[in-house]
This record gives structure tokens, sequence and C-alpha cells, in this order.
């Protein structure tokens, strides 16, 4: 989420993930709840869910990062791509 680093705008997301606005209370729970609401398969929200997140960690491997601003950007969402991998490995 683009507004994550910046502590003066909201952290909510425009859409819910299942019933939660907030990206860093996401949890796989809220996951299986948008699938059953949106009429999809678990089994593939979740592979997909997981690769969209590898795809944002190998991209973020090939930034060039210029200044410390870049630096925690990049680090807060490399985080969060880790903790929704490993929450849904989990499962």
């Amino acid at each position: 989420m683009s507004t994550i680093y910046y502590p003066e705008l909201s952290r909510n997301m425009a859409m819910k993930i299942g019933g939660e606005y907030s990206s860093d209370r996401v949890t796989p729970r809220d996951f299986e709840r948008l699938t059953e609401e949106a009429l999809l398969a678990k089994p593939i929200v979740k592979r997909r869910v997981q690769e969209l997140a590898d795809t944002v960690l190998d991209a973020l491997a090939k930034v060039h990062i210029a200044d410390p601003v870049e630096e925690a950007v990049v680090a807060l969402i490399r985080e969060r791509c880790e903790n929704v991998k490993n929450s849904l490995r989990n499962q």
C-alpha cells in the first residue's frame, strides 16, 4: 500500500480484503472470507496471493535504492510480503 510509509496519510485500503480495511491486520481468514464473498476457489486465491508476493519480492531485488526514504518503503513492502507468505504457508 503506497501510503503506509507516510504517517499523516490513512493506512486504510480503499477496498477491504474479507472484512479488513487495514493492510497490517489482514489475516489468512480475511483472504478466506474474500474467496467466499467473491465465489472464488480458496486454493487458487491462496496460491495467487503467494505468487503475487513472490513477484513483488523478486521485483524489489532489482530496484535501485537511491535514498533512505526509498530504502524504508522497500523494507516495509518486503516485510508485508514476507508476512503474508508466512501466514498463508502456515494454513
